[in-house]
């Protein structure tokens, strides 16, 4: 299905944020006369700011069946679940669901596409992989879940197209792109996938929509566990082996080695020089809020890893600072993901102190401070406190760690205001 198939149909689109805004204005610039009706759960104005007057968004959930009757396409945006009741029911009717990407994918290009997935190291290793083959004389544009609407870029002249996916758009892409990765798989995102092993599933459902597909030792670790299948011709990244960026520290931490391995698994494939890929990653800039460092203060280095919303990337955050007293400051939304594996490092590796927000990190400061060995832990209502927390309690040569292990909801709008208050906080004003 194209999206021309769409321009005469009744047609809802779920979701009022960047994609639902996004795929409202495409539809605009292709002729699109019908008024929209955009669906949302929330409470809300009726109408949208800056489109058209004829668009009006429905709003609760009677309100919303009711248009999803009226109509024969559906454009969900990653957010809504693709397990939602009413989602359900409207594919039982036989109504079409599809997506902005699942869309865009359908539309010909003289680009090569490739796909990047992953729970973690998604952004920095589709960011890495676009920076080394711009770098090389390959024009590359990226897109996707990192913050760019895959329809608000333009391809005419590129050679390659890499675009983040997320778990929500990988779900239920029905597009062929000419490579697929996945970087690592571990729980993540299960409210909206509603087990394990579906979010397993639905990640690993990427590399079935590519001519070639590609993971990392984990992942197949991890599927295998799940008791799940790979594609036979899959490719499997061995990143236990990966290369060192000569000069470029961020690069060379255990995490990010990963992350390298797998571009130059893709640029492999692409038969593009190994070694002159590495070369150009040399200027590689870490993007915000991915252990970030803001500075120091008074001897103290203030860190930003507010992108870290699992067990598994806090303790990367922390191994990368290992041998310096560390203050870390954890939590936020609770998903209820098991924190038993970093329990289980803060206790064996220590920390001078912890410093929890939220529901997860009431549950996190419960877990740690039954054990003898548990550090001093603090409540922090804000992250100005949190902030004033840690600087007290933290030592010249020690490092203030933002690294939550949760999301942000509840506190924050998402992980990036969430970073950038801390580094107000801290006192660094360029964070972004």
């Amino acid at each position: 299905m194209k999206i021309h198939d769409l321009l005469h149909q009744p047609v809802v689109i779920w979701g009022t944020g960047r994609e639902g805004r996004a795929a409202a204005q495409w539809l605009a610039r292709l002729g699109h006369a019908n008024p929209l009706v955009f669906l949302d759960e929330a409470s809300g104005p009726s109408q949208i700011e800056g489109l058209a007057a004829t668009h009006h968004v429905a709003r609760g959930t009677e309100e919303m069946r009711a248009e999803l009757a009226k109509a024969r396409y559906v454009i969900k945006s990653p957010g809504v679940s693709l397990y939602h009741p009413l989602i359900q029911d409207a594919k039982a009717r036989g109504l079409v669901v599809t997506s902005l990407l699942s869309l865009w994918a359908q539309e010909p290009s003289s680009a090569r596409t490739i796909l990047v997935t992953g729970t973690k190291g998604k952004s920095t290793t589709a960011s890495l992989l676009a920076h080394a083959l711009n770098a090389l004389g390959h024009r590359t544009i990226l897109a996707g879940n990192i913050g760019l609407p895959v329809t608000q870029v333009q391809d005419a002249n590129a050679a390659f197209r890499v675009i983040e996916v997320s778990s929500y758009q990988a779900a239920d892409f029905d597009g062929m792109a000419d490579i697929a990765l996945v970087t690592c798989l571990y729980p993540e995102h299960l409210d909206w996938h509603g087990d394990l092993a579906t979010y397993y599933k639905d990640k690993l459902h990427l590399l079935t929509c590519a001519r070639l597909a590609l993971a990392t030792k984990q992942v197949q670790e991890a599927a295998t566990s799940a008791g799940l299948e790979l594609p036979s011709d899959i490719q499997i990244i061995d990143t236990t082996t990966a290369p060192e960026v000569p000069g470029h520290d961020y690069l060379s931490r255990a995490h990010n080695r990963s992350n390298v391995a797998a571009v130059l698994g893709v640029i492999a494939c692409l038969e593009i020089d190994r070694q002159e890929a590495l070369g150009a990653m040399a200027d590689f800039r870490p993007l915000p809020h991915r252990q970030q460092e803001l500075g120091e203060k008074n001897g103290v280095l203030y860190v930003n890893d507010s992108i870290a919303t699992t067990p598994q990337s806090t303790i990367a955050a922390m191994q990368s600072y290992q041998g310096r007293p560390i203050t870390l400051i954890a939590g936020g939304f609770d998903r209820g993901l098991d924190d038993a594996p970093l329990v289980q490092h803060i206790l064996s590796q220590g920390l001078n102190a912890l410093i929890v927000m939220g529901p997860s990190g009431q549950r996190l400061a419960q877990s740690i401070g039954q054990h003898p060995n548990a550090p001093s832990i603090c409540m922090a209502q804000t992250m100005a406190s949190a902030v004033e927390l840690a600087r007290r309690v933290t030592p010249s040569g020690g490092v203030v760690l933002l690294s939550p292990a949760a999301p942000s909801y509840g506190l924050f709008k998402d992980f990036e205001q969430r970073g950038l208050c801390f580094a107000r906080e801290a006192g660094f004003q360029d964070a972004g």
